[in-house]
C-alpha cells in the first residue's frame, strides 16, 4: 500500500514496497512463544475513537496528507509542511491515526507516523506503538513455559528479556496490536504478547482486561473486550454457508448454534482476537468468529438471523462452496499477471500490492479484504508456512523490522504479487534466497 511521508526519497522507497510500515503481532505456540495467531478481522470503521485531552502536534514529514477518515484510502482533504501545529482531538484505536484540527480549521485524520506529541495524554501515548494506556495499572502473571519480552510490539522487534512460567509484570499500557508494554522485577521494560499473560487488575481507561469482560463467564487469558456497544450500532452479515455461534470467543468453546449464510446479526463487542459477541433476532447471544461476518453499520431493526439446532464442523467455509471460491479467486489472480504496479491502485487494470488481493478476494469471492498489506495480516486466520495452501495471503518485510508487502500463494512454491513501480504482476518463487528472508506470516482468508 502507500505512505503519507511524501519526501521524494522515502515515496520512492514506500511506492517499491507497497505499503505502510506498522508492526503486526504474529508468532506461534513453542516452548518460547510470544503470541498466538490471531483470527482477526478488520472493517472499515469498526472501532470507535476514543476521545483525549487535548494534545498539540509537530508535523515531522515534508508534507503530509490530511484525509477524510483515518487511512490512506481516504480522500484528501488539505497538507501539512513540516513544523506546522494541529490540535489533537482523537485516535482511532484501530489504526492510531490521529484527528486533528489545523489553525485554519480543517479538520481529519492523519498519520501518526508522522506527528510528533506534545502534552497529556488522556488514553492513548506512542505516536509509533499506537498504545493505550490505562489509567490505573495492572499486573500480569506469565502463563508459557518461558515468555520473550521485545522491544516493540510484535515478533519481528528484537528480544529484550526472557521470562519465566509464574513471573510477574505491571503492564503499563495495551497497544494496537494487542501486546502489553510491561515493566519487569528487575526493571526492564518492554513488550509481550497478550495470550501468554494473564492479567489481573481493573482500568479506568485504555483496553479492559478479560477477567472483567467474560462471554460465557470463561474468557480465555490474553483475549480482551477491544469496544463494547450499549446499542447496537453495528451489524454482520454471514458470508458463510453455516457459521457457528459459541459460549466464548474462540472454537475451544461449545456451540450454542449456528447462523446461515445471508442472516444479519447485531454487534454486541468485539474482541482482541477478531471475535464478535452477537445478538440474533431470537434474542439468543453468542460469539463469532469475525472471519465470516460483512460489518456494516446497523441497528436492532437491521437482525435477520435465528439460530438453529445442531452443529457445524468449524467456523469455516468447507467443501465444494469453499474449494469454489478459492479456485475463483486464484483464477482472478493468474488473470492478472502482466498488468502494472501503479501507486494506490486496486484495479482492474493496474494493482498495488495489496490493491491486488484486495481486487481478487473482493471480486472472484464476495470477501472485502484490509487495504493495506499490513492490514490484511489481520484479516483471516494464520496459517505456517509449512501449511500453505493455494489462495493463502503471504507477507513479507522487505528487510524491515514491520510487514511491506503482501502476495497470494499459488501452490508449487510459487505466488503472484504487484512487485514495484516499473514492474507488473508475476509469478515468484516463494522459496529464493530474498523471499526466505523477508518471510513473515500467511493468513487463509477462506476456509
Amino acid at each position: 500500500m502507500f505512505t503519507e511521508k511524501k519526501t521524494k526519497t522515502t515515496l520512492s522507497k514506500v511506492l517499491a514496497l507497497g505499503m505502510v510500515a506498522t508492526s503486526v503481532s504474529l508468532g506461534g505456540q513453542t516452548a518460547t512463544v510470544d503470541a498466538t495467531q490471531n483470527e482477526n478481522t478488520d472493517t472499515n470503521s469498526l472501532y470507535k475513537t476514543q476521545t483525549l485531552s487535548l494534545k498539540t502536534g509537530t508535523v515531522t514529514a515534508s508534507t503530509l496528507n490530511i484525509r477524510k477518515g483515518p487511512s490512506t484510502s481516504y480522500s484528501i482533504v488539505g497538507a501539512l509542511k513540516n513544523g506546522e501545529s494541529v490540535t489533537i482531538t482523537e485516535t482511532d484505536s484501530a489504526t492510531g491515526w490521529y484527528k486533528i484540527k489545523t489553525s485554519a480549521g480543517v479538520v481529519g485524520y492523519v498519520s501518526n507516523k508522522y506527528i510528533k506529541v506534545s502534552g497529556q495524554v488522556s488514553g492513548e501515548t506512542g505516536e509509533d506503538s499506537g498504545a493505550e494506556t490505562a489509567t490505573t495499572k495492572k499486573t500480569g502473571t506469565v502463563t508459557a513455559s518461558s515468555l520473550y519480552v521485545r522491544s516493540g510490539p510484535s515478533k519481528s522487534y528484537s528480544i529484550v528479556t526472557t521470562l519465566s512460567k509464574g513471573h510477574t509484570v505491571t503492564i503499563h499500557e495495551t497497544a494496537s496490536t494487542g501486546w502489553h508494554k510491561v515493566k519487569t522485577s528487575s526493571g526492564k521494560t518492554g513488550y509481550v504478547g497478550p495470550n501468554y499473560i494473564k492479567v489481573s487488575g481493573t482500568t479506568t481507561g485504555g483496553n479492559t482486561s478479560s477477567e472483567n469482560n467474560n462471554t460465557g463467564g470463561n474468557t480465555q487469558n490474553g483475549v480482551y473486550v477491544v469496544q463494547s456497544y450499549s446499542t447496537i450500532t453495528k451489524v454482520g452479515k454471514v458470508n458463510t454457508n453455516s457459521l457457528n455461534v459459541r459460549t466464548g470467543p474462540s472454537t475451544s468453546y461449545s456451540i450454542k448454534g449456528s447462523v446461515s449464510k445471508g442472516n444479519v446479526v447485531g454487534i454486541l463487542k468485539q474482541y482482541s482476537n477478531g471475535w464478535y459477541e452477537v445478538k440474533l433476532a431470537n434474542g439468543t447471544t453468542g460469539c463469532v468468529s469475525g472471519s465470516y461476518l460483512t460489518i456494516t453499520a446497523g441497528s436492532s431493526s437491521s437482525i435477520t438471523s435465528g439460530s438453529t439446532s445442531g452443529s457445524t464442523s468449524g467456523d469455516t467455509n468447507i467443501g465444494t462452496s469453499s474449494n469454489a471460491k478459492i479456485q475463483a479467486v486464484l483464477n482472478m489472480v493468474k488473470r492478472q499477471v502482466g498488468k502494472p504496479y501503479v501507486y494506490g491502485a486496486a484495479g482492474p487494470n493496474s494493482f498495488d500490492c495489496s490493491g491486488l488481493m484486495y481486487y481478487c478476494y473482493k471480486n472472484a469471492a464476495g470477501i472485502t479484504l484490509n487495504r493495506t498489506s499490513v492490514g490484511q495480516a489481520s484479516n483471516g486466520r494464520y496459517v505456517s508456512k509449512s501449511n500453505l495452501q493455494p489462495g493463502d495471503l503471504v507477507f513479507f518485510n522487505s528487510g524491515t523490522s514491520s510487514i511491506r508487502h503482501v502476495g497470494m500463494y499459488v501452490g508449487n512454491g510459487q505466488f503472484i504479487h504487484a512487485p514495484s513501480p516499473g514492474k507488473s504482476v508475476k509469478y515468484e518463487n516463494l522459496y529464493s534466497s530474498y523471499y526466505v528472508k523477508g518471510y513473515v506470516t500467511a493468513r487463509r482468508i477462506i476456509g
